[in-house]
């Protein structure tokens, strides 16, 4: 039932998006929030940054981590300040973020010898 009201709420913002971009929280503490239910039931790295799209943010690399970002380009937080490690979300898809430059991380979270991109 919960997951039907967050889905209903959740097209009801959507009529702005178009144009005007997607108004969506930027607050750690309200990002955490706003986006548990997607970093826990996504399938894969790609399903995850779907999903993250469609409400206006996506993953992308930053040193050796992953950070949160709009759209647009817009930084506004580590995924670990989100309650989401980096290498919680390698154990959870079972590979690392596709086209990290430190694959040294993925195999010491993911636990493989050898990982092949």
């Amino acid at each position: 039932m919960g997951a039907y009201i967050r889905d209903v709420l959740d097209y009801a913002v959507r009529p702005g998006e178009g144009a005007f971009g997607y108004k969506g929280p930027k607050q750690p503490h309200a990002l955490q929030a706003y986006l548990a239910h997607d970093f826990a039931y996504a399938s894969g790295w790609d399903d995850l940054q779907d999903v993250l799209r469609a409400k206006g943010y996506e993953l992308a690399e930053r040193g050796d981590g992953l950070i949160l970002q709009t759209t647009e380009g817009e930084r506004l937080c580590k995924v670990s300040q989100i309650g989401q490690p980096d290498a919680a979300l390698m154990k959870q898809f079972g590979a690392p973020f596709r086209g990290h430059a430190h694959t040294y991380l993925a195999q010491k979270s993911v636990g493989q010898a050898t990982l092949t991109f």
